[in-house]
């Protein structure tokens, strides 16, 4: 098959997931082009598949958003990028000549989602497959909220979802989540979440400090402020005990200052990297933590989780989407119920209190991550819920 993946995100999970992906199908065959943001992160790291760096970068650095008037110039700047990267996504997806058009990019902002259903309805064109990363669309804005109430978003994604023609899911939940959602959209097949090796080939050795890690942009949904307390009362009973907070604050959708202000009153012991932590960078800092922890408060999957996998590290996890059925309660960590400080206190301080439990949790991890899990297998999958589509595409719908 003739393939063209899409993802204008020039960073970050979304892009790994893609390009991984792409990697995947190539590697059986396929004749495999990903669609990207212009100098993202990922240049020259695609093993199989052909990469057109060719999208305009919707966000063009890695520091984190500002705030005020600043914020909102750098918003517009956005959205006038926005436009022009979907309408050269029109264009390839209606002229490219492919078999099917796969897209991972977010459509959870209405200009987004307004462009997706302008998508699904070209005349004459190929088969659209839609990556499902969240089933839900996250609060990015100030309150307490979680989901974004829109309910012009919600009319433009309810007339747009179920155009798609193919949907991936990443487990059995979602699945069943998705299709009471939208019960007339089309096809869905579930495509796990694949392991993280461009990170590296070969996992780190097991850490020797206490250190829990905490991994990835600073949002509401991911659960920081729960992990801060469960972080107090663990500190009461294992003074060795340390924490690494890494990722880019978001200042639009949570308070940075309250985080770094609250790590300061711990000096040593509470490491903070307030960026986006470039990937060659990555490596150490697994390296040097026993546990991973997801104190997720809502969410589908989590890119975070598999690359701990795949650095056969233990995680510690919030039982949201599909990251208990990835980790496994006793299997590759724990699975603790969302927004429990209490719960997940405890299940962290069983796991970086004993090394030999982490190592065994990590050691699970990271043979799944491959065994089970592994973008040979998405890729399998994916081309098996593909061929029927394609084949009968000319009996299909197309506008």
């Amino acid at each position: 098959m003739r393939l063209l993946l899409i993802e204008s995100a020039p960073h970050g999970g979304l892009l790994h997931y893609l390009v991984q992906l792409g990697d995947g199908l190539a590697e059986r065959g396929h004749e495999v082009q990903l669609l990207t943001a212009r100098d993202n992160e990922l240049v020259g790291r695609v093993r199989t598949a052909t990469m057109r760096a060719e999208l305009p970068r919707l966000v063009k650095n890695t520091d984190a958003p500002p705030t005020g008037f600043a914020y909102r110039i750098r918003q517009a700047r956005i959205a006038g990028r926005l436009v022009r990267s979907w309408s050269r996504i029109l264009v390839e997806s209606r002229v490219g000549g492919h078999d099917a058009v796969v897209t991972g990019t977010d459509i959870g902002l209405i200009p987004a989602a307004a462009a997706a259903n302008l998508l699904t309805r070209i005349p004459g064109r190929p088969p659209l497959v839609r990556i499902a990363h969240n089933l839900q669309t996250h609060n990015r804005w100030g309150g307490d909220a979680l989901l974004r109430e829109s309910a012009l978003l919600d009319r433009i994604l309810n007339a747009t979802v179920p155009r798609f023609d193919l949907t991936l899911v990443p487990g059995e939940g979602a699945k069943a989540d998705f299709e009471s959602r939208w019960p007339t959209a089309s096809r869905t097949a579930v495509i796990p979440h694949g392991d993280e090796r461009l990170f590296g080939e070969q996992p780190p050795p097991p850490a020797l400090e206490e250190r829990i890690l905490f991994f990835g942009n600073w949002r509401k949904v991911k659960g920081l402020a729960v992990l801060m307390e469960a972080f107090d009362e663990l500190r009461g009973r294992r003074p060795d005990v340390r924490l690494t907070i890494a990722g880019s604050p978001f200042a639009s959708d949570t308070d940075p200052s309250a985080i770094t202000a609250w790590a300061a009153r711990h000096g040593d012991d509470v490491e903070v990297i307030d960026r986006y932590v470039p990937i060659d960078d990555v490596a150490d800092i697994f390296a040097r933590a026993r546990v991973v922890v997801t104190p997720y408060l809502t969410g589908t999957q989590s890119g975070v989780v598999a690359l701990a996998m795949t650095m056969s590290r233990a995680v510690v996890t919030s039982d949201v989407g599909e990251l208990a059925t990835a980790v496994g309660d006793r299997e590759g960590g724990r699975v603790v119920p969302p927004g429990d400080a209490k719960a997940l206190a405890a299940a962290l301080e069983e796991v970086v209190a004993e090394p030999e439990v982490a190592a065994r949790y990590g050691a699970s991890n990271r043979r799944r991550a491959f065994e089970s899990t592994g973008w040979e297998q998405a890729a399998i999958r994916l081309e098996q819920a593909l061929e029927p589509l394609v084949t009968d595409w000319p009996r299909s719908r197309t506008g």
